[in-house]
């Protein structure tokens, strides 16, 4: 049993080590490849001219990072649904092959915790960076963690207004 939530906190921390630094390169790609960040300022453009959370990340150039990112996770045994909704850019990833106890819960949750608090500025910079090519008001990044059976293991919020600034 130690062996097997040994391999889970394993997977577990690729995901969210993969998440963290994905999110963060498709935002500045996508928003440099889509022309909506091209050499100005925030106070250069208004928010009624930037799309809305939704649009930007339905977009080709967006939707081409997401399928680049899902295709990586599958490699690792993960199912990633990314989307948005509102003022939420979620993260959710499915360990297929994983099926937890009641018992294991409470011990990944805590690796899972763990983990993206040691890449919880990541996210936060992800929110402010997306923020910073939409006309939404904040960013949220949600991320969640499923077992093969759907049972959530843990979630957790970073919003673009606690990202640090520089």
């Amino acid at each position: 049993m130690k062996k097997r939530i040994l391999a889970l906190c394993t997977t577990i921390c690729l995901a969210v080590s993969l998440a963290a630094c994905g999110g963060k390169d498709a935002a500045q790609d996508a928003s440099t490849a889509d022309g909506s960040n091209q050499s100005t300022t925030v106070s250069d453009t208004s928010d009624s001219d930037l799309p809305s959370l939704e649009d930007y990340f339905n977009s080709d150039t967006t939707q081409s990072f997401v399928d680049a990112a899902k295709t990586q996770y599958e490699g690792e045994g993960i199912s990633a649904k990314l989307y948005a909704e509102g003022d939420e850019l979620r993260y959710e990833f499915s360990m297929d092959n994983v099926v937890t106890t009641e018992e294991e819960r409470p011990a990944l949750a805590e690796a899972l915790k763990t983990s993206i608090e040691a890449n919880a500025e990541s996210y936060a910079n992800t929110a402010a960076q997306i923020k910073e090519g939409v006309s939404n008001d904040v960013v949220i990044v949600v991320v969640s963690f499923f077992d093969g059976e759907g049972n959530e293991l843990y979630t957790q919020s970073f919003s673009s207004a606690d990202a640090p600034t520089e």
